[in-house]
């Protein structure tokens, strides 16, 4: 079994499960998105913070990160035009965009992503 890792953001020391996710969803800030987006070498513009701030609300309501299919409509809905599409996050998310999504805004990862 793996120990829990963690890691410090101002003063503060924060619990990271196996997988590298916040072990508690409270423990997120703006600066937690920023330690993993940096980490992977990646800048967040307003469309990461858009996506990341829906997940954060989704997370909130569901109790689980959302599908990129279900953040693509949603997203689109809210902003009243067809900003988001799949292909879209893959672009801004490269790799494995329901992983990072989630990651970066601190909740856990929808059931079948890995």
């Amino acid at each position: 079994m793996h120990a829990n890792k963690q890691i410090t953001i101002g003063h503060k020391t924060i619990a990271l499960d196996e997988d590298g996710f916040l072990s508690d969803p409270n423990d997120w800030s703006p600066q937690v998105a920023e330690y993993f987006s940096s980490s992977d070498r990646l800048l967040l513009t307003e469309a990461h913070w858009q996506v990341i701030h829906f997940a954060r609300d989704y997370y909130k309501a569901f109790g689980i990160g959302p599908m990129p299919k279900v953040i693509v409509k949603k997203l689109n809905q809210q902003l009243g035009r067809d900003k988001y599409s799949i292909k879209m996050l893959y672009s801004v998310f490269p790799d494995t965009p329901a992983r990072r999504i989630c990651r970066y805004a601190g909740t856990l990862q929808p059931s079948g992503c890995a």
